[in-house]
């Protein structure tokens, strides 16, 4: 957009959508549903373009990391891409050239897995995604759960 007044408006449309998903994010952290409704669909394989996605695992290290970079703050705003997503999994930075292309086409298979379980979209127009509202539900949920104790689970279901 330019700096002068001629943009003012498509400027506030943007800006009230950046606040309005910071605002839902925070919001996510009241949810009353249970984990187990919020990650049924989640572990069991989905279709995406008519072709078979595998399921979730969110205590398996490899998709609980996924979902904790996506759930980053920083992209709250305005949302991430896939060398976003490089840079946080594969923290490798002296990768040779064919070793990167791996990771690029890696990352893009774990954004399609994301999309096709509705955790993420597209925005249109470009290469960056933001979470959908079940998705940081979900997320939260699942982080919130991994990272509590038995003896404080088991205190607060009594």
């Amino acid at each position: 957009m330019r700096k002068g007044i001629a943009d003012l408006h498509r400027r506030t449309e943007v800006s009230q959508a950046a606040n309005d998903r910071y605002l839902q994010a925070l919001a996510s952290v009241e949810n009353t549903t249970s984990l187990g409704q919020l990650t049924a669909r989640l572990c069991r394989p989905t279709r995406r373009n008519g072709r078979r996605v595998r399921a979730l695992n969110p205590h398996a290290p490899a998709d609980a990391a996924l979902l904790e970079v996506i759930r980053r703050g920083e992209f709250t705003i305005n949302g991430f891409r896939n060398p976003d997503l490089r840079r946080l999994l594969f923290p490798n930075t002296e990768a040779s050239r064919p070793e990167q292309r791996r990771q690029a086409a890696a990352a893009s298979r774990k954004l399609t897995l994301l999309q096709a379980h509705h955790l993420i979209r597209k925005v249109p127009n470009t290469h960056r995604y933001h979470l959908t509202d079940a998705g940081r539900n979900t997320i939260t949920a699942l982080i919130a759960a991994n990272r509590v104790s038995t003896q404080q689970l088991t205190r607060l279901a009594a």
